[in-house]
């Protein structure tokens, strides 16, 4: 059997054999419903709107010039940072049981070197798929001319950083002197893009009317029309004019460049390719080892728990719930990445909104930074406790050696609460406190009137209304251990834990929807009874209400849940 043939009945024996397992798993109820609810979850949000019949034409010229520029940039940065960021080695990666598998076997350096840049196509062809189903009918293409034009760009850009990766570790190994080239290279390249970029604007100068509609926009177009920004960007546009194209005839005259150039980067990997066996084998054993260290709750990468700023000194007396407050703090940095990613795309919607024509925003920071500022104040009691995981879930691995502590249930309940309570709290207020000193970002009078009194009736019910969302999201854990995605590596994957995690966020929602009834009944009443007397202060009173209902609700579930962590059954095969 040859090489070929002994990989493709590889790969068609693990689908098989996936395939099995996960058929084998819907005897089970719980997968079963997963299942259900993952797939309707992708039919009625993916599939049913997919249609590869001609797509929208009329797109507005602002999105399309945002999606163009979105994906040219995305495919320069990919090329630059190939050749400046990262270690200097192979990029191509196996698997443990590849490496167990195929380097001991009679195969060529050549035929392992085609297994992987088949594998990273496949990979190009899911990644196009993904990117058809959410921004190919926004950018106004056909579907299939956007998936097709996506897989031949994004199955370039593999080539083009394996090659890189390649030129890089022959550089490193002329010490001194391929480095200062490839440095000197790489420096004249991004000098040349920052000139082109100065002589742009120099022609085209930003827009002293960016207030008007439509004046932003046009400032765009006509700046990267420039014949210094065409030369930029045009490599970027060669790759992504297939996926962008609105006709048969556009897509047919883009397709050609394409496979031109992959013919090209093809050729120059086989060129460039250079003994990766060594670094393939040191980096598989690297994230096996690391995988491991997840699994078991500790930090990878060589980070320690002694390198990281502790939130406060913990003394050796005291109450013990403090311990696990300041352990869960610690790791409060994980979610440094995740408010990134928030403020990322603030910024990115931002963006939009301008390119559509929306730069009244811009006139004024102030009246955006107010309203914004409560908006996600608000966003992050509802999103907030499924983010914030420094609690009960995060140490679902570990539950067994928390119920072995000398501690009541309610006790370690308690303390897993407390942080990720205080980070969304003070996160929160942060938040409520800047859009209040901020303003409404508005003259209206009713808004003015309302907006101190409104301001700090959400300081006292935003932090209780996520509160309680933790508290239900930790009661899932206590009661449904099963049905909760654990912070690890290796869980749960497919369309039945995607069905069990929508299920598990559809509950929690309905149960904290449920527990805030007392509190809107009761700061409804008490807003009702003293509008009279105080107007609009009356809403402060009501709000400290109805966070009294809440916190009550959520002290008296940490007692009842700590009885039954008490008599928590470990023994379900969470497989």
């Amino acid at each position: 059997m040859s090489f070929s043939s002994a990989v493709v009945f590889l790969w068609l024996a693990s689908a098989r054999n996936r395939l099995r397992v996960q058929l084998q798993r819907l005897r089970r109820p719980r997968y079963l419903l997963g299942a259900l609810v993952g797939l309707g979850y992708i039919y009625f949000f993916f599939l049913r709107r997919l249609d590869f019949s001609p797509g929208m034409r009329q797109v507005p010229d602002g999105v399309r010039l945002f999606a163009e520029l979105s994906l040219v940039s995305s495919a320069l940065v990919t090329v630059f940072s190939s050749w400046t960021l990262g270690p200097d080695r192979p990029s191509l990666t196996f698997s443990e049981s590849e490496v167990v598998r195929l380097f001991p076997a009679p195969v060529t350096r050549r035929a392992l070197l085609h297994y992987k840049l088949v594998r990273g196509w496949m990979g190009a062809g899911v990644g196009a798929l993904f990117a058809t189903l959410f921004v190919g009918r926004l950018v106004g293409s056909t579907p299939g001319f956007f998936f097709v034009g996506a897989w031949l760009s994004l199955g370039t850009l593999y080539l083009h950083t394996t090659a890189a990766s390649f030129v890089r570790t022959r550089l490193s190994t002329w010490g001194t002197r391929g480095q200062v080239l490839r440095w000197s290279v790489a420096g004249l390249v991004l000098g040349a893009v920052v000139l082109a970029g100065f002589s742009a604007l120099d022609s085209h100068p930003f827009p002293r009317t960016v207030g008007t509609p439509g004046v932003l926009r046009n400032w765009m177009q006509a700046l990267l029309a420039t014949p210094e920004l065409s030369i930029v960007l045009w490599p970027g546009r060669l790759l992504v004019a297939p996926a962008l194209a609105r006709s048969s005839g556009d897509f047919v005259s883009a397709l050609f460049p394409v496979g031109v150039l992959l013919v090209a980067h093809y050729a120059w990997v086989r060129a460039a390719a250079v003994p990766f066996e060594e670094s393939a084998v040191e980096q598989a054993e690297t994230r096996t080892r690391e995988r491991a260290q997840r699994g078991e709750g500790a930090p990878s990468r060589g980070v320690s728990l002694a390198s990281r700023k502790t939130p406060f000194r913990l003394s050796a007396r005291g109450r013990p719930e403090v311990a696990l407050v300041w352990k869960n703090l610690i790791i409060r940095r994980r979610m440094a990445g995740g408010m990134l990613s928030v403020l990322a795309a603030l910024l990115v919607g931002t963006l939009v909104v301008a390119t559509m024509g929306e730069v009244r925003l811009f006139t004024d920071t102030r009246r955006v930074l107010g309203p914004m500022a409560l908006a996600l104040a608000a966003m992050l009691a509802v999103v907030g406790p499924s983010a914030f995981r420094m609690d009960l879930r995060m140490d679902l691995p570990k539950l067994d050696l928390l119920r072995a502590l000398p501690l009541a249930g309610w006790q370690v309940v308690g303390a897993e609460l407390a942080a990720s309570a205080l980070v969304l709290g003070a996160l929160q207020l942060g938040l409520l406190a800047v859009g209040l000193v901020s303003g409404p970002g508005a003259e209206d009078p009713w808004l003015l009137a309302w907006w101190w009194p409104g301001g700090l009736a959400l300081v006292m019910v935003l932090p209780s209304v996520a509160l309680a969302g933790l508290f239900v999201q930790n009661a899932a854990v206590v009661l449904f251990p099963s049905w909760v995605p654990a912070d690890r590596a290796g869980g749960s994957r497919g369309i039945e834990a995607l069905g069990q995690r929508l299920v598990t966020l559809m509950g929690s929602l309905v149960v904290s929807l449920l527990g805030l009834l007392p509190a809107m009944v009761v700061g409804s009443l008490v807003g009702f009874v003293l509008a009279g007397a105080l107007d609009v202060w009356a809403a402060p009173i009501a709000g400290a209400a109805a966070s009294a209902v809440l916190l009550g609700e959520v002290v008296v579930g940490v007692f009842w849940l700590g009885r039954a962590f008490e008599h928590l059954d470990l023994s379900e095969d969470r497989s």
